[in-house]
């Protein structure tokens, strides 16, 4: 019986180390804002510039850097993260400060899908999703974990030190990495790169469920604050405890999504993620339309929340399943795509959403995010058994049923 290496567990941590950085970033804007002298708002592009510069710098870093090998990419891509934010603890204005966080995202972009890739290389085929889902889990840990510790470090030592504390995480990656994790095999040059990759069907429609995916769930978890304050009256204690119950489902989801995957197609478990996260989106918009500012109300909003962090965090693990078995012999670049097309989703929710909220109220945004993820069911097609691709050139095979 196949065994999962215990080895592949190391890339999480710098899954949690890159997750960590990334939500602890909204905990702190405030403080950040005060000390830069400058507006909330505008802090708050340090989120829109990291999911930005990820998403278009992503791939040609990937790519750029193909002939690294894995190991010495990611010890590397661990330091440079470090770095990044190391330069973000000392910023002193406002410029520097987005020039770490845009640093930052070029340091976890050559993490995040070569970890994933990497994962995948070092398991048997038929444990694939199991070694996806542990590189994933440590994003979920450090929604459930990483973010509230460091926010609160942040509140009782000073932001910078949250930053400082991302970096001690980096720097701990990159040695358990060097010091522990075999060799992992060195791909093929992509052929083509990620132009060939886009002229494939099922990888076009895979990146348009991750974009879709994350639209949706991010549309809702951007402005969670404002609409579960006009759903059920919760303060921003309240919604906190909201974000770690939502985190605590994508563990869920992640510790069993895995055995999902090795028992059930795809596509099934796809379509069933979108409609469960299109179902709690829809519950949240009826306690949102008539206002359940009642106890019972408070408390139906846990499970809910539990339920939409499993729902989407399975999903987004499905979702990297389906891009790795799509291009085995590009999954860096794959991966690498898919993870731009999250971030591009990510960016793109704080528009939609900012938009539906000024102009037509809380209400609108559980709407939007429900419409987004009822129509990101039609873009579950063209799954694709795993195939073994010709050197330098990309897969055009039929798609399996739908």
């Amino acid at each position: 019986m196949s065994m999962l290496n215990p080895r592949i567990h190391l890339l999480a941590l710098g899954t949690f180390t890159v997750g960590t950085e990334g939500y602890v970033v909204a905990g702190v804007l405030p403080a950040v804002a005060h000390d830069m002298h400058t507006s909330v708002a505008l802090c708050g592009q340090l989120v829109t510039v990291f999911a930005v510069a990820y998403a278009l710098g992503g791939p040609p870093l990937i790519r750029l850097f193909h002939s690294v090998r894995p190991k010495r990419l990611l010890i590397g891509a661990a330091v440079f993260f470090a770095a990044a934010n190391l330069l973000a603890a000392v910023a002193p204005d406002i410029g520097v400060l987005i020039t770490a966080r845009i640093l930052a995202a070029g340091g976890a972009a050559l993490f995040l899908a070569p970890a994933a890739a990497a994962a995948a290389a070092l398991t048997p085929p038929e444990l694939l999703p199991r070694a996806i889902s542990v590189t994933a889990t440590g994003n979920a840990l450090a929604l459930t974990a990483g973010a509230p510790i460091g926010t609160v470090i942040g509140s009782a030592f000073g932001w910078r030190v949250s930053f400082l504390l991302v970096t001690g995480l980096a720097v701990l990656t990159a040695l358990l990495v060097g010091v522990f994790l075999p060799e992992v095999p060195l791909s093929p040059a992509p052929g083509g790169g990620r132009l060939a990759l886009l002229g494939n069907r099922s990888i076009r429609w895979a990146l348009a469920t991750t974009f879709g995916l994350f639209l949706a769930s991010y549309t809702l978890y951007t402005y969670l604050s404002p609409v579960m304050g006009a759903a059920t009256g919760a303060d921003s204690t309240g919604v906190a405890v909201l974000m770690v119950v939502f985190g605590a489902g994508g563990l869920i989801g992640g510790r069993v999504i895995g055995r999902v995957l090795a028992r059930f197609a795809l596509a099934r478990v796809l379509r069933i993620a979108l409609l469960v996260v299109t179902a709690v989106i829809a519950l949240i918009a009826l306690l949102t339309g008539v206002h359940a500012h009642t106890t019972a109300g408070s408390a139906v909003t846990f499970p809910i929340m539990l339920i939409f962090g499993a729902a989407w965090w399975s999903g987004g693990i499905s979702q990297q399943t389906r891009v790795a078995t799509l291009a085995p012999d590009q999954r860096s670049l794959a991966l690498g795509l898919h993870f731009s097309a999250q971030y591009l989703g990510v960016a793109a929710a704080g528009a939609v959403g900012g938009l539906a909220l000024g102009v037509f109220g809380p209400l609108a945004v559980p709407i939007a995010a429900g419409v987004i993820a009822i129509a990101t069911i039609v873009t579950v097609r063209h799954i694709a058994t795993p195939v073994r691709q010709s050197k330098g050139s990309v897969p055009h095979r039929q798609p399996a049923a739908r």
